[in-house]
């Protein structure tokens, strides 16, 4: 009988303890952001959904570029005939590390709380593993304030040994597990106008889906507009028919992500990335979609040995 072969992310199943503590953390931060409109605004920034960009992997830079910094200042420092400026460099990029920790620990918290089972498991052991990492470091400048400067060396090599780790597991999760890798890519729709469905099969505000290619697509018709978009949301793949509808924005049943459907953009996270939308001609009674100039440009998926 064949195996699955074994990622860095199956060790977590090894843990069951981790599920009970990602759900309370997840409880909390979920009651925490849905509290209002405004911490909802907050959470949107976090998430990156008015940039249209996730904001983690960008902001994640700067504590591992201030600490491999640091830890390449700390070996010049044993080695230079003046360690005192090299000590100062040194401590500085330990502090920005620690500074530039924080905006990223809040972006990947507004991330990882609308993840669930393995996802979550493996999210919350990346989120205590490069919080170890934070505590080394932390440690660290504080006895450099104390003039202990070779322990202080020694807390932030293991800080940044451990911030590897925390790193392996954050790329399992994009990489292996593909959270908010955007479920709109493939299978690609054809690039010519496909037909659908008759004109009398749309109803007003009655939400169809039909497919083009392989590629289910949302219909909904109000007044003499007809929106077309793809029926996938692109952050965890619910199906967008089965939500809620309000003038030219539908809500995602599974995590509550608004898009606009004129134009396809995220309104409200969790989503970051906009809705794949469709041209739309009516003719002899006909209804044909196409994708719209920037879908058309994207790649074809590899074609079939």
């Amino acid at each position: 009988m064949a195996q699955q072969a074994k990622t860095l992310s199956d060790l977590i199943e090894a843990l069951p303890w981790l599920d009970k503590f990602a759900e309370s953390t997840q409880n909390t931060t979920n009651a925490i952001f849905g509290k209002n409109n405004a911490t909802q605004k907050v959470k949107d920034w976090l998430n990156g959904t008015p940039l249209m960009h996730r904001l983690h992997p960008a902001l994640v830079a700067i504590p591992i570029g201030a600490w491999t910094t640091g830890l390449v200042l700390d070996l010049l420092e044993t080695r230079a005939e003046k360690p005192a400026e090299w000590a100062r460099s040194a401590d500085a990029a330990v502090a920005l590390g620690l500074i530039g920790a924080v905006p990223s620990i809040l972006t990947g918290l507004a991330d990882w709380t609308d993840t669930y089972d393995h996802q979550r498991r493996v999210g919350i052991a990346h989120s205590m593993v490069n919080g170890i990492a934070l505590t080394f470091y932390g440690a660290s400048l504080g006895l450099r304030r104390a003039d202990r400067r070779g322990y202080a060396r020694l807390c932030s090599a293991v800080g940044f040994g451990v911030m590897t780790l925390g790193g392996m597991l954050g790329g399992e999760l994009v990489y292996t597990l593909g959270v908010n890798v955007p479920h709109i890519t493939y299978p690609k729709p054809p690039n010519e106008f496909v037909d659908l469905l008759a004109s009398a099969d749309l109803k007003e505000d009655k939400p169809v889906v039909a497919e083009a290619g392989r590629v289910p697509v949302l219909l909904l018709r109000r007044g003499e507009s007809v929106f077309a978009v793809q029926n996938w949301c692109p952050h965890a793949g619910g199906p967008l028919n089965e939500g809620e509808f309000d003038g030219d924005k539908v809500s995602c049943p599974w995590h509550g992500a608004k898009f606009c459907l004129s134009d396809g953009r995220p309104l409200q996270g969790p989503a970051a990335t906009p809705l794949r939308t469709f041209e739309v001609r009516e003719e002899a009674g006909r209804i044909l979609v196409r994708p719209t100039d920037s879908a058309r440009s994207w790649p074809p998926a590899p074609a079939p040995a």
